[in-house]
């Protein structure tokens, strides 16, 4: 709740977060902004979400005290937005956005990607008088996904645009302290915050021990199948192995027919399974069925799934690149360098080949997890961002309706 001081048409404050990308569109930022309206609508918050439709979606839903307006945008697919879906958006939320805004007391609107969502500010409107917030998320960072050619075009193309609306933002926010020098390079001189993702601790949470097991070592990669996620490094890794292993991959995506293609090349289609598509409230029995979880990403702005599956327990071989290092320490997982396939083999033969070890750095990953990355720090590190672009203060808040650490880590 807002101090005694703040004026009384905002009693209950409002907010407006924004993003082309909300479950079951999209990834991290999508899961990022549903847990984060979440847990400001239990803080007191009256919380609109405005984001782009999925298929027999309603186009204004009540979801866990927050209102959800959807409009219609032409994505490639569940996980690929593509050019066209985010110009799509942005033309299709022009109505919804101005009458919220024109009807709404907003103290704060925060945009989730300063492109292409942020654009949405440089329209003629009341909004122009709220003050707005930015979440940088990665591939809105000039420079960040450096294997997308057409990407690194337009955000050179639009340095100003970008520029401009970091410049006037109220706070600008990053994932990591990674995409944070990124975004430095690209506009020097922007006062950026750091706000990780959270994690639903309580949902993720592996009751089952594979440890003494026998069979194959069960490895797990969850994933948008595109190709800088470096899947195809982590078939070939599979080639010549010390220990039986097999590999489920979860998800879907533009690349999906060449790691498929792949893992025909390589001849390790029998050790390998793609699982398609898994709704979020299925992905616990896989990590659960997993021993191992790998993903040699070559660019990563955080990754919501590293943090899933530490949740769960497993212990995590990942890459030396964005966020990743800022979550896989050296006592829960394995980091090696990108585009390295006989590194990513090595991890996964000396992880494979010792059980105990393998428990040992899970019981770390559900340690970091339940300490660092609870949703409701997350939102009260985004209610100060929020405090600091209106120009209120916020006394220290206590969520009742959050459960004890311990009954989290149980």
């Amino acid at each position: 709740m807002l101090s005694a001081g703040t004026p009384a048409a905002t009693v209950r404050p409002s907010l407006l977060l924004l993003n082309y990308e909300f479950p079951p569109l999209g990834g991290g930022a999508g899961r990022g902004t549903y847990n984060l309206a979440r847990e400001l609508a239990r803080k007191g918050y009256e919380v609109d979400v405005l984001t782009s439709k999925a298929e027999g979606q309603a186009a204004c839903e009540q979801i866990e005290g927050f209102t959800v307006h959807r409009v219609k945008s032409w994505r490639k697919g569940v996980h690929d937005c593509g050019f066209r879906g985010a110009i799509t958006f942005l033309v299709f939320a022009v109505p919804t956005f101005l009458r919220l805004t024109r009807s709404k007391n907003y103290i704060v609107l925060h945009y989730y990607f300063g492109l292409p969502t942020g654009m949405l500010q440089w329209l003629p409107g009341h909004h122009r008088k709220i003050p707005y917030i930015v979440s940088l998320r990665g591939s809105d960072v000039p420079g960040y996904d450096t294997f997308n050619t057409p990407l690194q075009f337009f955000h050179r193309l639009l340095l100003p645009v970008t520029r401009s609306i970091w410049n006037n933002a109220g706070k600008v926010v990053a994932l990591s302290e990674t995409l944070k020098d990124t975004a430095l390079e690209a506009v020097p001189g922007v006062d950026i915050a750091v706000i990780a993702n959270g994690i639903e601790s309580e949902q993720f949470y592996n009751s089952n021990n594979r440890t003494g097991d026998s069979g194959p070592v069960q490895l797990i990669c969850v994933s948008r199948l595109i190709e800088r996620k470096g899947i195809q490094h982590l078939l070939r890794a599979l080639q010549v192995m010390q220990h039986p292993v097999h590999l489920t991959i979860a998800g879907e995506g533009n690349y999906q027919q060449q790691l498929v293609d792949l893992a025909a090349e390589y001849d390790v289609a029998d050790k390998v399974t793609f699982y398609g598509y898994c709704p979020r409230e299925e992905l616990v029995d896989l990590y659960s069925a997993s021993d191992i979880f790998v993903l040699p990403t070559m660019a990563e702005s955080f990754g919501l799934v590293f943090i899933e599956a530490m949740a769960c327990g497993l212990p995590i071989i990942g890459t030396r690149v964005g966020g990743v290092p800022d979550i896989v320490l050296e006592d829960n997982g394995i980091l090696v360098e990108p585009n390295d396939y006989l590194a990513v083999r090595r991890a996964i033969d000396v992880l494979a080949g010792d059980p105990q070890r393998r428990k040992t750095m899970g019981d770390a990953c559900r340690r970091r997890v339940t300490k660092h990355y609870s949703w409701l720090s997350v939102a009260q590190k985004y209610e100060q961002c929020y405090a600091m672009a209106a120009g209120y203060t916020l006394p220290a808040v206590v969520n009742k309706q959050v459960q004890t650490e311990a009954q989290i880590a149980r």
